[in-house]
């Protein structure tokens, strides 16, 4: 991994929809995996993109269901992390910056703009855009 101690340099950071490693009730893979990037700089994320392009410096991995928990704000990335549904390879220093920032008010302002109507060019996970009713975060 490229990224240099102590979080002097940012880093790539892909997050992938779908491939978890953990087995699906329902459908088939194909088609059920979406990727995102990001650069990470100056301690927040940068601009969400389609796709990775290079090499990631940290990965992460979570179901779409999960995915539309966290969209919604109803579970944690850090609560998915410690209970195994986020996955991640990489840069152990870039998650733990990543995942302080998500207990940070501009964590929720970020998610309130994706779900907005607004962003509707902006890739992601939207509430309600199929994840399973009633379900709650642990």
């Amino acid at each position: 991994m490229t990224g240099a101690p102590g979080g002097a340099k940012g880093g790539l950071v892909s997050v992938v929809i779908g491939e978890t490693g953990r087995p699906r009730r329902t459908g088939t893979e194909a088609g059920g995996t979406a990727q995102y990037s990001f650069r990470w700089q100056d301690g927040a994320p940068g601009e969400l993109a389609e796709g990775c392009e290079g090499e990631p410096d940290l990965v992460l991995r979570i179901s779409p269901e999960d995915a539309c928990l966290v969209g919604q704000g109803r579970l944690s990335p850090s609560v998915a992390f410690m209970q195994g549904r986020l996955k991640t390879d990489g840069d152990n220093g870039l998650l733990l910056r990543l995942l302080a920032w998500t207990a940070t008010a501009e964590f929720s302002q970020r998610l309130a703009e994706l779900a907005s109507p607004r962003s509707g060019s902006q890739p992601g996970p939207k509430a309600g855009d199929g994840s399973p009713g009633g379900q709650q975060a642990g």
